[in-house]
């Protein structure tokens, strides 16, 4: 066990901890009577999604909000004083399940030669269109990076073992610092993105270039016996052919796409498109993906940001688990802010 295994799990572990306690819910104030005044009383869906709600204004009516509640299990109190327990939930599920699914496709063609042959028609197909357009820039990228500047090629590879790391802590900014309405479009559409990428890489398999036999001069550079790779990229149940669409830039456009556009730090709206920058200089550079690889993971993610709500479709399942375990969803802080009035208003974007 390398010292990457360790530090990446344990700075995973450490951002959510965080996360939990910053974002405690804090001791909350008795509700006035609907008689005094004049409230909206905003209609949600389980998950707390915002997008399409009605706003109903009651007057001088009893609400929901007014009637005295029956008193919580231990563990639903538990999930209502620190509420992002739950995003802790979902992003296990999202990861996991995403990545149990490319394990099992992994073992199934594990010595299939026919689909490892394919997965290299696919990629020198890749070459030749890149080719065809002028953009077949890899091999020379990588070459440059390893002959004039070698002591970049160890920062690449700690960039490109971060994607994880950087995107749990992301999660955690955006759940402390956005809307809520606004983080739940970003946590569905990263879990869109894992489906819509799975059905690529299980239809149209693809060899990523470090895998392209030794006459087409590209050098695998993180997954060697002396790197040691990561546990988390590297192991039996990894599915190598999977360049096709890439991820690993996917996600650092959309972290940079949300930060830049709706994180309320500028520091932050101005280092943004630094990480989708040096993560495409990686992932040609190490020879794990292809330049169209990139692009067409931007479009995958495209996709996913527009068509997220797809994902609500698993709202009954999830409300069936919390029955039957008895467990109450947590009520969010931000149901008395009225920043989530914003979608039904019109963003001013």
């Amino acid at each position: 066990m390398s010292f990457k295994d360790v530090i990446e799990p344990g700075v995973i572990v450490s951002a959510f901890a965080l996360g939990t306690i910053i974002n405690r819910r804090k001791a909350s104030t008795p509700v006035e009577s609907s008689e005094d005044t004049d409230e909206a009383a905003v209609t949600t869906n389980s998950e707390g999604d915002r997008d399409n709600e009605d706003v109903v204004y009651k007057y001088g009516t009893v609400t929901e909000s007014t009637v005295p509640k029956r008193r919580k299990a231990i563990h639903s109190r538990l999930l209502n004083y620190f509420p992002f327990l739950m995003e802790i939930w979902y992003w296990l599920l999202t990861y996991w399940i995403y990545q149990g699914l490319r394990a099992v496709s992994a073992r199934a063609i594990a010595g299939n030669k026919a689909v490892f042959h394919q997965a290299y028609i696919h990629a020198t197909q890749i070459l030749w269109l890149e080719h065809v357009l002028h953009i077949d820039v890899e091999l020379s990228v990588q070459r440059f990076v390893l002959e004039k500047a070698p002591w970049l090629m160890p920062i690449l590879a700690t960039i490109y073992y971060s994607h994880i790391v950087l995107g749990v802590v992301f999660l955690v900014y955006c759940y402390t610092f956005l809307p809520r309405w606004r983080y739940q479009n970003i946590r569905r559409t990263l879990a869109m993105e894992n489906v819509i990428a799975f059905v690529i890489i299980t239809a149209w398999r693809c060899m990523p270039p470090r895998l392209l036999p030794e006459e087409y001069g590209f050098i695998d550079v993180l997954h060697t016996d002396n790197d040691g790779g990561s546990t988390w990229t590297q192991n039996k149940f990894q599915l190598t052919i999977a360049a096709m669409p890439s991820l690993h830039f996917g996600n650092s456009l959309f972290v940079a796409f949300c930060l830049h556009r709706f994180s309320p730090h500028l520091i932050l709206r101005l280092i943004a498109p630094l990480w989708p920058t040096s993560m495409l200089l990686t992932v040609v550079a190490t020879a794990n993906h292809f330049l169209l690889d990139a692009f067409v993971g931007t479009c995958v993610l495209a996709a996913a940001w527009k068509w997220n709500r797809v994902i609500l479709v698993l709202l009954p399942i999830e409300n069936l688990i919390f029955r039957v375990l008895r467990l109450d969803k947590p009520e969010d802080p931000q149901d008395d802010n009225i920043e989530t009035l914003q979608p039904l208003l019109g963003e001013r974007e």
